[in-house]
């Protein structure tokens, strides 16, 4: 009788860690599938075709994403074609068929507009504009000392360190990279929300925020566990 309460208090705790991993996944899957049916909508349902500065916001930030997406893409298809690790790689294809879904949207936004899809500025010099439509004024010497990276991208040699990797060490680097990623995404987009001229790339940067935040935070329990 001992030995059978024994085993049923242990088996009645130990599903805790894996539904609390279960309830963070749950999330974030459900966030990623609200996300893209929101970025679907946003894309069908925006209203008529307006002037878009070629050096304006809404272009730096459609040209600008791209390359910080297909950075994103990149890492996520190195850590799915190495890993054995099945979470791992789940969490791979995510990000990869996500960001690059979007990608293709806002090279179709640039397409729209008229516009090229490689701009004449230094990366990230929409965010140091000024005052946009909708957003505050950056002080002076933000604007006088414009970046010349894009927030969270990884550096040549991290990538190379990322192809020649294997195992645990390939997984806990993915994660450590990807979080950082994901929180300069996070910064473009909060920028593209405050300085934006068109309601499409405001709705799209606010849900980029959104599936991200939650990315982060799933990504930050999965590398917990490594």
């Amino acid at each position: 009788m001992t030995g059978t309460n024994l085993g049923a208090g242990a088996a009645g705790r130990a599903p805790r860690p894996v539904q609390r991993r279960g309830l963070l996944w749950a999330v974030f899957v459900t966030v990623l599938i609200l996300t893209a049916l929101a970025f679907f909508a946003i894309g069908r349902l925006s209203g008529a075709p307006q002037q878009i500065s070629d050096d304006g916001p809404d272009a730096g930030f459609a040209r600008d994403m791209q390359v910080h997406h297909a950075q994103a893409v990149e890492m996520a298809l190195i850590i799915r074609d190495t890993s054995t690790n099945e979470e791992i790689r789940a969490v791979a294809y995510d990000i990869a068929t996500t960001q690059q879904h979007q990608k293709g949207q806002m090279f179709a936004w640039l397409q729209g507009w008229g516009l090229s899809q490689a701009g004449t500025a230094a990366p990230m010099a929409w965010m140091q504009a000024g005052t946009g439509q909708h957003g505050a004024s950056h002080d002076a010497s933000a604007a006088a000392a414009p970046q010349t990276e894009m927030e969270g991208m990884a550096t040549p040699e991290q990538m190379q360190a990322l192809r020649a990797a294997s195992g645990t060490e390939a997984d806990r680097l993915f994660t450590d990279l990807m979080i950082r990623h994901h929180q300069g995404g996070v910064a473009m987009a909060t920028a593209a929300v405050n300085l934006a001229e068109t309601a499409r790339v405001r709705d799209f940067a606010a849900g980029l925020m959104e599936a991200q935040s939650a990315e982060i935070l799933a990504l930050q329990d999965l590398r917990a566990r490594l």
